[in-house]
């Protein structure tokens, strides 16, 4: 029988003793790598094994992370009467008692879905902090069939850089945190990998990149870092720091340079493949298996794989991609914590 760590368990018995006293939409912060999934479908089986006419939807925006959670929740209990609805994954098991879906999916489908007692949201810090989005006019959609519908967040980092905090401000669709497991005691208890910071001789000069929304401006950043003399030397570090490492990911600051970070791995000897958010789904899977096999040593993305991206072999995270906002930082390096 699995055993849940203490903090998973604590999570779980805090959402009880949230909506004991409570009337609103809490958070349960939980770290990268802190077994949110397992957290979970644990919480769902305990709902539906003491409520068994209860409905709950568990929506993100991540194809993989759909997927994954599925995967946790029948590894957890297999009789589960659980489905999916994303088009990525080719289902709509809409009547499902246990729904896994995918935001873009299912946002115009809340006829559809019917019903819902409980929606946890993964990944909630991506949710946009206005009041017109696709989540929110799918949670009033379910909320008009079932006023009694309650909401629970989950992620490992509650803020916006445009917004501060996922619970305060005016639009917030969440009202606390339920829960929050400490990265710090994590590490500390062994259940994280800690990180080792490496000073870099390679700078990357952003001092004259501008902000818009609180992070460097997308092009311009790529402008300012995608520079031959940069990335020959910043790659010649990443392969000098990463000799005894078995499982590179680096996080580039666009399309073009992620390309040349990996032509430059390949001239000094390494094996590197690039995943963009466009890159098809069969060739990404199959990319990502052969990460993971160590048939490709290295993989180097832009504006991908800091969220639902499940790989423990990774053992050095290298970041071309400078960025002021706290949550990016915490998710890419996130990667390496497994």
């Amino acid at each position: 029988m699995l055993t849940l760590r203490p903090y998973q368990q604590a999570a779980i018995t805090s959402i009880y003793g949230y909506f004991q006293s409570h009337n609103g939409n809490p958070l349960v912060v939980i770290p990268t790598a802190g077994g949110k999934s397992l957290v979970m479908a644990a919480f769902i089986e305990g709902v539906l094994k003491a409520w068994p006419d209860q409905r709950i939807l568990i929506v993100t925006h991540v194809r993989e992370l759909i997927a994954q959670n599925h995967a946790e929740m029948i590894g957890l209990w297999p009789e589960a009467p659980a489905g999916i609805y994303s088009a990525g994954l080719g289902k709509r098991e809409a009547q499902a008692r246990i729904l896994f879906a995918g935001i873009q999916s299912i946002h115009r489908r809340a006829q559809e879905v019917g019903h819902t007692d409980l929606v946890l949201i993964d990944e909630a810090h991506l949710i946009p902090g206005n009041s017109s989005t696709m989540y929110r006019r799918f949670l009033d959609g379910l909320a008009r069939i079932n006023p009694a519908l309650k909401v629970i967040g989950l992620t490992a980092t509650p803020f916006r850089l445009d917004s501060g905090m996922l619970h305060e401000g005016k639009n917030a669709l969440f009202t606390d945190i339920a829960y929050e497991a400490p990265v710090r005691h994590l590490v500390d208890a062994g259940y994280l990998s800690p990180l080792v910071s490496k000073q870099p001789a390679t700078r990357l000069d952003v001092s004259k990149v501008g902000t818009r929304a609180g992070d460097f401006i997308q092009r311009d950043l790529a402008a300012a870092v995608d520079q031959e003399a940069i990335t020959r030397a910043a790659v010649t570090e990443i392969i000098a720091h990463g000799l005894d490492r078995k499982s590179w990911l680096t996080f580039c600051s666009g399309v073009d340079h992620a390309r040349h970070v990996a032509e430059e791995f390949a001239r000094q000897g390494i094996i590197c493949s690039t995943i963009f958010g466009d890159t098809p789904k069969e060739e990404r899977d199959a990319i990502i298996a052969a990460f993971k096999r160590g048939e490709i040593r290295a993989l180097a993305s832009m504006g991908v794989l800091t969220t639902g991206f499940n790989a423990p072999a990774v053992d050095l995270i290298a970041l071309l991609r400078p960025t002021k906002s706290a949550g990016l930082y915490v998710q890419m390096v996130g990667r390496g914590t497994r």
